[in-house]
């Protein structure tokens, strides 16, 4: 007992013992993790392969069967696979469920389900199943990405006479003094638009957002226009960086702004990044979208800017401008595959009250100057993609774009300045008082309805989206709105005196026409030096297409 009690209380060894009972439950962990891991990296590998031969196959539907083999062929595992390939439509409808979305089809396909099936080899477990192998299949669809992008609204003048700094100085706040050669440069510098999202993921810290998630940020037009400037400066574009950085600290006090409004980029949305040399990128030129972000900033602003007498044939000017809140369902520049897509330009109301030189003959009468206010309401212009076609070499491409002009009215008449951001309420345009003195009351008023607003296909070949070439829709209703035309048909009435010389009568009438006359052709050149700059015009759209992809592939499932 004494010997039996000793041996009970030695501990010597104790861990030898342990260990050789754990031993076997430790060896079949051991066996289970390799094993698992076999599967594991089997199942990685069957996957990435499977992925690629869906895109391959999506590719060239024609040949779906040979695509997707090859693909895997090239991509080998290590072990025999078996490869299953149904083609069919992808609809990517958010009301369908993901696993439904997909659906096999004979008739026109436009995406391709890839099944791949292997064996996972077993190292430990074939001793207890009796199979050297764990049969794995991956399966991943792809859906031909042919896409178009396009907008509408391009800025197209060159700095004119300073109205465009008074205007953007206006808009930020703060003084903006550019020279023909910063517009010039920002006009023929172009940015792609995803490295443009880069720079602004940088500029606000978002590491490792989708395109989506920044866009939705807001942002204040500084930092907006200081990505822009980065993405110029990443290009090689010094000047028009520069240009760029000029405007992004005059705009640093704006209000902020969602990004989502100006840009839709589609199925891309999602992703954080574009691979390089897929054939996806979407350039535009930086004037247009600084002008773009400007006006999304200003947008349900009233600014004010006095040009003084530097505009030639004008003793003064005063500009008001008010731009309405964009759509939030309609952006600038979007990404497209099926037409579900509208783009649009902003509302917008203008009003130049104009101080004419008088003639001898007014002068004469004491009429040291003549008031001609111009009023003029624009509504907003869309496109929307018609058809895009995809041919076997890229010089068939072709994209249909459906575009419904910029509607409004241009008035000569007055209007409360204090309303002219309520776009909620119809502006009411009362007469123009043209002379008010003691002996000599003169009004007048003339109006041009743009009506219309249908719509119109406007056709883009392979060799107008290469160049970039932009296209103007104007309204079938009328060919050329302009000042000049307005005054052509302006009515004038005419009191001498108290005594009332009617309408257009006596050679008064006649010369307040000619002063009102010889201030259309400077009106018109400020009018659309406005207009180009916030890229709407009067009863006219201008439409763009900015790439197209065709032929590619997106994983969708």
């Amino acid at each position: 007992m004494h010997r039996l009690s000793r041996f009970l209380k030695h501990d010597r060894g104790a861990v030898a013992v342990v260990f050789a009972a754990a031993l076997p439950a430790l060896v079949g962990l051991a066996a289970l993790a390799v094993d698992v891991g076999s599967v594991y990296l089997t199942s990685r590998k069957l996957q990435g392969a499977a992925d690629l031969a869906a895109m391959a196959a999506a590719r060239d539907i024609d040949h779906a069967d040979a695509a997707a083999d090859a693909t895997v062929a090239a991509n080998a595992i290590g072990a025999p696979v078996t490869t299953k390939v149904v083609t069919g439509v992808y609809s990517p409808d958010p009301a369908v469920a993901p696993g439904d979305r997909f659906q096999p089809a004979a008739g026109s396909p436009n995406a391709a389900q890839v099944t791949l099936t292997a064996g996972a080899p077993l190292y430990f477990g074939q001793l207890l199943t009796g199979r050297q192998s764990f049969m794995v299949s991956r399966k991943a669809t792809a859906a031909r990405a042919q896409l178009a992008s396009f907008q509408i609204g391009t800025r197209l003048a060159a700095l004119q006479g300073g109205v465009e700094n008074s205007l953007l100085s206006a808009l930020t706040g703060s003084n903006v003094n550019l020279s023909v050669m910063d517009y010039n440069a920002l006009l023929s510098a172009n940015v792609d638009l995803f490295q443009y999202v880069d720079a602004l993921r940088t500029r606000l810290a978002l590491q490792g957002a989708s395109f989506s998630n920044v866009l939705s940020s807001r942002v204040s037009a500084g930092t907006a226009l200081g990505a822009l400037a980065d993405a110029l400066s990443s290009a090689g574009d010094g000047s028009a960086a520069a240009a760029a950085a000029a405007l992004s600290q005059a705009a640093a006090t704006m209000p902020l702004a969602n990004l989502s409004g100006l840009l839709d980029l589609g199925p891309y949305a999602a992703q954080d990044h574009i691979t390089a040399g897929s054939g996806s990128g979407v350039s535009v030129t930086a004037i247009d979208l600084a002008g773009a972000i400007l006006t999304l900033a200003a947008g349900g602003r009233q600014v004010q800017f006095d040009l003084g007498a530097t505009v030639p044939g004008l003793e003064s000017l005063t500009v008001y401008l008010a731009i309405g809140q964009r759509p939030s369902d309609s952006p600038w520049i979007a990404i497209d595959d099926d037409g579900s897509v509208t783009v649009s330009t902003q509302q917008a109301r203008l009003y130049l009250d104009a101080m004419i030189g008088p003639s001898s003959a007014l002068s004469a009468l004491g009429v040291s100057q003549v008031e001609a206010p111009i009023y003029v309401e624009l509504a907003k212009g869309q496109a929307k993609l018609a058809a895009l076609t995809c041919g076997d070499a890229p010089a068939d491409e072709r994209v249909d774009l459906s575009v419904s002009p910029s509607l409004g009215e241009l008035a000569l008449g007055a209007v409360d300045t204090r309303t002219l951001n309520d776009f909620t309420t119809p502006e009411s345009v009362s007469p123009a008082t043209l002379v008010n003195l003691p002996l000599i009351k003169a009004t007048a008023s003339a109006l041009v309805n743009i009506g219309g607003g249908a719509w119109t296909t406007v056709p883009f070949t392979a060799s107008d989206i290469s160049t970039g070439a932009v296209k103007t829709v104007q309204t079938s209703d009328i060919l050329s709105a302009t000042v000049a035309s307005l005054i052509a048909n302006t009515q004038i009435g005419v009191q001498l005196g108290g005594l009332g010389l009617g309408l257009g009568a006596g050679p008064v009438a006649g010369a307040l026409q000619s002063a009102l006359a010889s201030a259309a052709a400077p009106l018109d050149q400020v009018l659309n030096a406005v207009t180009s700059l916030i890229g709407l015009k009067l009863g006219e759209a201008d439409v763009k297409v900015n790439g197209v992809r065709c032929k590619g592939a997106a994983l969708v499932a």
